[in-house]
């Protein structure tokens, strides 16, 4: 890997302290609380100079969103369970962070068409699916897109749900909506 020129380092050190500055802000004050102002006055630069890195706050946030969706599927890669148990994992990390980031949360799914944030959450499902499939533990029988892409639009239904109402456990439902989702795919269902 080739070191970064003078200039390069220079746009990945304010990139990174506008990025910092705008999280910390959010989390002490609150993403509508926040201005772009704020955020570069802390962060010792010009206002401009946040556009030259971000087109809004909002990208802010789903850069944000896109990095923690990475690290939930790493963890649920890494984690030597079975397909469900990964599954499992990777939906409770979700649902905490969409429960402890509520805010954020919101804002990052109000704008995900905007953005490409949910493919590495979405890729990385299709992922932990087609491994299920090679090693036998849900049917072959589904394409794996439709697998992820359903149980995506489920857990996504749920979460909008408790955002609007204020009901419910996330994190109960993410459990529920999981067996849900294996009770129809579970090969010895299939094969009777």
């Amino acid at each position: 890997m080739s070191e970064l020129s003078r200039r390069e380092r220079k746009k990945l050190e304010t990139y990174t302290r506008l990025y910092k500055c705008a999280m910390e802000l959010f989390h002490k004050q609150g993403y509508e609380q926040t201005s772009v102002e704020q955020i570069t006055q802390l962060a010792d630069v010009g206002k401009g100079t946040f556009y030259n890195y971000f087109q809004s706050k909002e990208a802010v946030v789903l850069e944000y969103s896109r990095r923690k969706y990475q690290e939930l599927i790493a963890s649920g890669r890494e984690a030597g369970y079975s397909l469900q148990e990964r599954l499992d994992h990777v939906l409770k990390n979700w649902s905490q962070f969409m429960t402890r980031e509520k805010e954020l949360a919101w804002v990052a799914v109000k704008h995900r068409e905007e953005a490409e944030l949910d493919k590495g959450l979405h890729y990385g499902i299709i992922g932990i699916i087609s491994h299920g499939q090679r090693i036998g533990e849900i049917s072959k029988r589904y394409d794996p897109v439709f697998l992820a892409e359903s149980l995506e639009g489920m857990v996504l239904q749920h979460f909008l749900h408790w955002f609007v109402t204020g009901e419910g456990n996330l994190e109960k439902e993410m459990e529920d909506v999981l067996n849900l989702f294996f009770e129809g795919l579970s090969e010895r269902k299939l094969r009777a």
